[in-house]
C-alpha cells in the first residue's frame, strides 16, 4: 500500500503508486515509468485510467452535456476530463468549485482510505476535544529516538489491538480500484500512444500509421513485402484493438481491463462506486448513492 499526506499532513492509501510530485520520496516505489524521462504524474496507472477515459467518445459526449446521459452516474465521480491538466484534476476533480460533487478528486476516488497525522496535543487542529480515536500522552523529549520509539510502540500494542477487537480490522476500499494487480505502464503508454495517433491522423493508411508508431522498425522486410506487411498490419491491429477494449471498459469503471465482454458474454463486476442503488437525481439523470462512501473521508 502506497502512502500520500497533503498538504494540511491527512493521509491517503492507495493500492498502486500514485503520480508523482516534486516533493515525493521515490526510494519505496518499485513502478516502472512507461518510458525514460516520463514525467512524475504519468508514473502511475492513476494517469492512464484518467486517459483512456479522456479517450471515449460516449463519455466526452456526457461532459458536453453536462454530465447528463448513459454515462451519468460515472460522471458523479470523474466529472469533466476534458481538459488538459491531470494533475488539476487529481487534486480537484472535474466538478465546478460549487458543485456538491467537488469532494470526488481524482484521488479521493481511488483512495483507499485515510488517516491523521500523530500530532502534539497543543496542535490547534485538535481543539478541546480529541476525539474518540485520539488518545494524550506525555512524551519526553530525548535524543534516545530507538527507545522512545520501544516504549511507544510497548503502550500503544494493547490499545490498538483492544480497539480493533471492539471495531474489527479497518478495510478500507477505493470507490474505484484498479483491476490488475501488476499493471504495465509501458504496455499502457503504447496502446494510448497507437489510439491517439488514429485519433490524430484519420486518414492515414494503416503501413503508414504504423511506420508513424515505430511499428515497421521493428520487424523485418519492406513496405511491399507480403510476410512484413502481414506483421505490420497485425501488431498495429492488435493495439488499436486493446485499446478498444480498454476504453469501453473504462466506462464501465473498469481499468485496465482487457476482457472483451461483448465477445465473450460475461459480465463484469461494477466498481463499488456504481454498485449501489440508484436514486432519482434530475430528471432524467440518475446517479448512485453509497452512504458509506460519504464516511470514507
Amino acid at each position: 500500500m502506497y502512502e500520500k499526506m497533503l498538504y494540511g499532513r491527512k493521509i491517503l492509501y492507495f493500492r498502486h503508486a500514485p503520480p508523482l510530485t516534486g516533493l515525493d520520496d521515490t526510494s519505496a516505489r518499485d513502478t516502472q515509468p512507461p518510458f525514460d524521462g516520463a514525467p512524475g504524474y504519468m508514473r502511475s496507472v492513476y494517469y492512464y485510467w484518467w486517459a483512456f477515459l479522456r479517450l471515449s467518445k460516449r463519455y466526452k459526449e456526457c461532459c458536453d452535456n453536462g454530465g447528463t446521459g448513459e454515462l451519468a452516474n460515472l460522471y458523479t465521480y470523474f466529472g469533466d476530463v476534458r481538459g488538459d491538466d491531470f494533475m488539476k484534476w487529481w487534486r480537484f476533480g472535474g466538478h465546478p468549485r460549487d458543485s456538491k460533487l467537488r469532494m470526488h478528486s481524482g484521488r479521493r476516488i481511488f483512495s483507499h482510505g485515510s488517516r491523521e497525522p500523530i500530532r502534539e496535543a497543543n496542535d490547534p487542529k485538535l481543539g478541546d476535544d480529541h476525539g474518540s480515536d485520539r488518545i494524550v500522552l506525555s512524551i519526553p523529549v530525548s535524543n534516545d529516538l530507538a527507545r522512545l520509539t520501544a516504549e511507544f510502540q510497548q503502550l500503544m500494542r494493547p490499545l490498538v489491538e483492544d480497539r480493533m477487537r471492539q471495531l474489527g480490522e479497518p478495510q478500507g476500499t477505493a470507490l474505484f480500484e484498479v483491476t490488475s494487480g501488476n499493471p504495465s505502464l509501458k504496455s499502457l503508454h503504447k496502446v494510448l500512444t497507437a489510439w491517439q495517433a488514429k485519433e490524430a491522423n484519420p486518414n492515414l493508411k494503416k503501413y503508414d500509421l504504423a511506420k508513424l508508431l515505430g511499428i515497421t522498425d521493428k520487424i523485418e522486410g519492406v513496405e511491399g513485402d507480403a510476410d512484413h506487411n502481414s506483421k505490420v498490419y497485425t501488431t498495429l491491429k492488435r493495439l488499436l484493438d486493446r485499446a478498444e477494449v480498454l476504453i469501453r471498459n473504462v466506462e464501465r469503471g473498469r481499468f485496465p481491463d482487457h476482457t472483451d465482454y461483448e465477445r465473450s458474454g460475461k459480465s463484469p463486476e461494477p466498481p463499488r462506486a456504481l454498485r449501489s442503488k440508484l436514486v432519482k437525481c434530475r430528471e432524467p439523470t440518475v446517479i448512485a448513492v453509497d452512504a458509506e462512501e460519504l464516511s470514507l473521508f
